[in-house]
């Protein structure tokens, strides 16, 4: 969520100019949006970096004396970042073909030992960057969560809940024109058909209004809960003492 302009240089940069940089980003009449990830003009934030051992850098393994290779990046990008977004980015990374899955080995061994955890939660099914962030709170919440789970006679949803509800987490990119509004509403009405509550969020709800998003969310659940509790015979489980 950092709109600022990162740099990464080797450990013991000198004379970086940093104050000449500061004229230069996004126009502020330029919105920001899904497809315009400028930065905004201003202080960079300069990251000093020694020399990671086996992942090698320069002309020689294909990147320039200015241009760190992907592995490196990932690192930093994991480091400067908190541990959901760390996530969707090393998941965002693999699903680009930015790195290697084989590389994975090598990212986790150069990074601080309270971050080697962070590889239980990655999820390759993760289809966009919220989706990653999206399944790592749920999932940390105590929710199961499977990602790009179907509908029958219809498409997949981004998130599949405890199994009972669908949810999708639109973004206006993907989301805009008549054909797809079509289809997302026919596939809505096409879960509720059978007996599946969809709902559907934007960015601004996982990003600014989670607290209200995710009340809604798990009131959704324990209400399909409790239903599918009731027709099975038993009691739901908001009733239980």
């Amino acid at each position: 969520m950092d709109t600022r302009l990162h740099v990464h240089v080797p450990a013991g940069s000198k004379r970086l100019r940093v104050d000449s940089v500061v004229a230069f980003g996004r126009d502020t009449s330029t919105a920001r949006s899904d497809t315009n990830y400028l930065a905004e003009a201003g202080v960079p934030r300069v990251h000093w970096q020694r020399p990671i051992r086996g992942i090698p850098m320069g002309e020689r393994h294909g990147t320039s004396d200015w241009m760190v290779p992907p592995l490196l990046a990932l690192r930093q990008a994991v480091l400067c970042q908190e541990e959901e977004h760390a996530i969707a980015s090393i998941d965002s990374a693999l699903r680009k073909n930015f790195i290697l899955p084989g590389q994975l080995d090598l990212l986790f061994d150069t990074l601080p030992q309270r971050l080697h955890g962070l590889r239980t939660e990655l999820d390759p099914l993760a289809d966009s960057g919220t989706e990653s962030i999206f399944g790592v709170r749920m999932r940390r919440l105590g929710h199961i969560v499977e990602l790009q789970r179907a509908v029958p006679g219809s498409s997949k949803f981004d998130a599949l809940i405890d199994d009972v509800v669908a949810v999708d987490l639109d973004s206006k990119r993907w989301h805009s024109d008549e054909a797809q509004q079509k289809w997302d509403y026919d596939k809505t009405l096409q879960s509720f058909a059978w007996g599946r509550p969809a709902i559907r969020i934007l960015p601004h709800h996982l990003f600014e209004y989670w607290p209200e998003t995710l009340q809604a969310i798990e009131r959704a659940v324990q209400d399909a809960l409790d239903l599918r509790s009731y027709r099975e015979g038993g009691r739901p489980k908001s009733a239980h003492s």
